[in-house]
């Protein structure tokens, strides 16, 4: 009967012991997740910002390589058929460039892969996409990663992003000129 009690415990301590890891390991599992995703947002933050920096549209850059005066009707602006064209970040000279790069970042011990899109959406409802011309663009991040995932590796986990960045149109010169 001893001998029997003695199975028991060693057996119950065994489940016990079990129970005790597979808690710590999705504890663990949770942590790493959480944290790839935290370093998901300061990967993205950090394009954003980047793409901050460059002009609205070729047709608008004044300060860089393009002579072109102000724009004051969107039609003058890029259109979306040919938008695109760098292959990275740095080979961006305006917005619409972005349409389409994928950008492979590592932070910390985590490399991220970035898809970049880029579109005109309406000026005062943002989240509605036009398909023409407008003095408003969204840049949208999806952000993958090996780690990010929702129960299993089998269902992973995109992290979205977006900015819109619009465009001051000039509609009239200064003291009432055309």
């Amino acid at each position: 009967m001893q001998a029997l009690y003695g199975i028991l415990a060693m057996s119950l301590v065994s489940l016990l012991s079990l129970t005790a890891v597979q808690s710590k390991r999705k504890t663990d599992t949770r942590m790493v997740i959480n944290e790839a995703a935290t370093h998901a947002t300061a990967v993205g933050v950090d394009i954003l910002e980047a793409a901050g920096g460059l002009a609205f549209d070729a047709q608008t850059d004044t300060l860089r390589v393009f002579n072109f005066p102000a724009v004051s009707d969107a039609d003058e602006l890029t259109s979306e058929i040919d938008f695109g064209g760098a292959t990275m970040l740095s080979d961006a000279l305006d917005l619409d460039d972005l349409d389409g790069v994928t950008i492979d970042r590592t932070l910390g011990e985590f490399r991220y892969t970035v898809t970049l899109d880029v579109r005109y959406v309406d000026e005062y409802a943002p989240d509605v996409y036009t398909g023409y011309q407008t003095f408003a663009k969204e840049l949208r991040l999806e952000i993958e990663n090996e780690h990010l995932f929702v129960g299993n590796r089998s269902n992973p986990l995109t992290i979205e992003m977006s900015r819109v960045f619009t465009y001051q149109q000039i509609t009239s010169l200064p003291g009432g000129g055309p």
